[in-house]
């Protein structure tokens, strides 16, 4: 696969942009990983004579003089009009050859193109993998360097404190301080001014700064100057440790407790236990259920997702998986507890919730635990597994798909709520649930055979859409919805008893 020498090439070539060995040169090892793992896990198998050639052509997105071509078994790199490498091309399923192909030719075609010559690698690694992704499905996804680290932070924690900063009239307050955080253990409250971090006032900072400040490795020290009620500062020395944010959010609204989750990350589960159970123990025998709301939740870990389920599901499935990988293939079943001890319990969701939120929406659903209220959700019904790469970004790459407790798919299809808060003059609480007191609700059985077809036929999916169709309409109506629901015992049995899904498939 080595580049044959120029004078057999023909033509005129242009004048290489610099010496090889002043160029910041490009890892082989990125891309070696990075195919090797879509070779390993994607859903379905690849063909690398496709996608390594897309990734070669994605170089043109830097220098649209760039282009590289296959014919027969020979790839062929042109810059510029002219001919600057020839390879042989590797079998269509070695993954291994074509990330060494790949990173000869780049730095090859780096040689003869200043403006791909001053291209950062990060840059190189952007567009060839993103131009390989786009032959995957839409949520398979290469995630560069500076975002991957932003979003692991968010996913699986970072080493900090536990708090957020707010800056206003040039002052710095401290905000969110995470409960027995150690910022909260270091008496550190929400309000307090931040003066100084490391003795450095914050007043000569950026936000940026502040937060890089506020962060390193866990087990280091960083030293708070804050400031309380016009009393004298104070100096807080604080140890750092692994912080995941909380995505969850707890209040009461008419003896109801209505639980937010933003996101699914590796605290999750947790926060939302405590949240129900510090929850019922300020309301006691007084409180009448629960709302989960998981609109606008883009979803997040798949194993937060189960354990969020599980906490109120006491038995039976709550999904499964299904690809290619024999470790995509998995049953997930609940424990024996539920953490509301079988309180009422109502679920929102829109057309943005996705994912994670789909797959406890319609866990529990299918199982009869709760009432899902709101409009059909977005319809992500895949598995990414994540790996790291070489130059710590990241490679999102779907491996399986996700299957209901009835068997059907959410891919596509989404879950379509009970109780349906979004066709068209539909503004009224009460005569929205007209038709669920009335006994005229369409039950959910009656969904069956559109679900059953709807990840590969139009027309059911085109039906189940316009059954529950998405629409943005005002925030509170689906609350208000799903508080009159549970303030009648009798109705909020009855819509239960309408979730019931009928099997469309056994996994």
């Amino acid at each position: 696969m080595l580049a044959v020498g120029l004078g057999s090439l023909g033509g005129t070539l242009p004048r290489p942009a610099a010496a090889a060995a002043e160029t910041a040169f490009v890892s082989e090892q990125v891309f070696a990983v990075a195919y090797g793992k879509i070779a390993e896990v994607y859903l379905q198998q690849v063909d690398f004579g496709r996608l390594g050639l897309d990734g070669l052509k994605g170089l043109a997105t830097i220098d649209p003089t760039a282009r590289a071509e296959r014919q027969g078994n020979t790839v062929r790199l042109y810059v510029s009009g002219s001919l600057i490498g020839e390879y042989a091309s590797p079998s269509l399923s070695d993954a291994a050859g074509w990330a060494a192909l790949t990173t000869k030719a780049v730095e090859r075609a780096r040689l003869y193109s200043p403006t791909l010559y001053q291209a950062v690698p990060e840059r190189v690694y952007q567009v060839v993998l993103d131009s390989v992704m786009t032959d995957l499905d839409g949520y398979s996804r290469y995630t560069g360097t500076q975002r991957a680290t932003s979003e692991r932070a968010q996913r699986e924690g970072y080493g900090g404190i536990g708090l957020s900063l707010e800056t206003a009239n040039g002052r710095t307050l401290i905000r969110n301080v995470l409960p027995r955080s150690p910022a909260d253990r270091a008496g550190i409250r929400s309000g307090d001014q931040l003066l100084a971090i490391d003795g450095d006032l914050t007043a000569r900072l950026s936000e940026a700064d502040m937060r890089d400040r506020l962060r390193g490795p866990t087990g280091t020290m960083v030293l708070l100057t804050v400031a309380r009620d016009n009393n004298p500062p104070r100096r807080a020395p604080i140890r750092r440790e692994r912080v995941v944010p909380n995505t969850v959010n707890a209040s009461v609204s008419e003896q109801v407790g209505v639980l937010k989750v933003d996101r699914f990350n590796a605290a999750t589960a947790s926060n939302l236990r405590d949240a129900v159970l510090s929850t019922r123990q300020s309301m006691g025998k007084g409180l009448r259920g629960f709302v989960l709301d998981l609109r606008g939740n883009p979803g997040g870990l798949l194993d937060q997702a189960v354990a969020v389920a599980d906490l109120f599901i006491a038995q039976g499935k709550i999904i499964t998986t299904e690809g290619r990988h024999p470790d995509s293939r998995q049953r997930f079943e609940a424990g024996p507890d539920d953490i509301a001890e079988g309180l009422p319990l109502v679920v929102l969701v829109d057309g943005r919730s996705a994912s994670s939120a789909e797959v406890v929406a319609a866990a529990l659903q299918d199982s009869g635990r709760a009432v899902v209220v709101g409009a059909s959700s977005y319809g992500k019904g895949s598995v990414q597994t994540v790996t790291r790469l070489p130059n710590d970004g990241e490679l999102f790459l779907t491996w399986s798909r996700i299957y209901t407790p009835a068997g059907y798919t959410l891919h596509r299809q989404g879950v379509q709520p009970t109780v349906c808060t979004s066709r068209t003059g539909q503004d009224d609480p009460v005569a929205l649930l007209s038709d669920l007191r009335d006994g005229r609700a369409r039950p959910m059985t009656q969904f069956a055979g559109w679900r059953a077809r709807a990840a590969d036929d139009e027309e059911a999916l085109a039906r189940l859409r316009e059954a529950c169709p998405w629409k943005e309409h005002e925030p509170e109506l689906d609350l208000k919805v799903a508080l009159r629901i549970l303030a009648e015992p009798a109705l909020y049995q009855r819509a239960v008893a309408l979730s019931s899904t009928n099997t469309v498939a056994e996994r």
